[in-house]
């Protein structure tokens, strides 16, 4: 706030960058309708961003995150249950590895419900080539490697290749 009491934004911070995502989807929807002659260049700049994307940093990505399920993790699921259930440590390994590759397969399926089918293709791909990158890992402490490699990765991969099918 200012000596004469006005509230002006900070140098370095401004009420844009503060936004939420909720608050700039509101934005940018209130924009379009009062200059509808910016659609057509929102609508350039969101064919853009639904077809960018790097390749080697979803390989990377998927693959580290797979790596970096610890056999700790894997305890809360597997075993006796509060419920008295006693849970096999595969079909609990096997959930906990699907759980990392979901968020890309939803992320493909709203491509392609947008029509960016070559982008959401090319997510797939590189899906599967960080799934396949662990196939052959071999630390004990991994949940990779309770999951039974290299069966686990390749139905993990099946299941991508099923879903994926489904959604395009």
């Amino acid at each position: 706030m200012s000596h004469d009491g006005a509230v002006r934004p900070d140098r370095e911070a401004s009420a844009l960058s503060s936004l939420s995502a909720e608050e700039q989807s509101v934005l940018l929807t209130e924009l379009l309708r009062a200059h509808p002659e910016l659609r057509a260049e929102a609508e350039a700049i969101t064919t853009s961003l639904l077809s960018a994307g790097d390749d080697g940093q979803i390989i990377d990505d998927v693959a580290g995150r797979l790596r970096g399920l610890h056999i700790s993790e894997l305890v809360d699921r597997a075993g006796s249950q509060w419920d008295e259930q006693d849970v096999s440590s595969y079909p609990a390994a096997a959930e906990m590895l699907a759980d990392i590759v979901q968020p890309y397969l939803d992320d493909i399926a709203r491509r392609v419900r947008l029509g960016a089918r070559r982008a959401a293709a090319k997510i797939g791909v590189a899906v599967l080539l960080g799934v396949y990158e662990c196939r052959e890992e071999t630390g004990d402490d991994l949940v990779l490697t309770h999951a039974g490699l290299p069966d686990a990765v390749d139905d993990l991969a099946r299941a991508c290749t099923r879903l994926y099918a489904l959604r395009t």
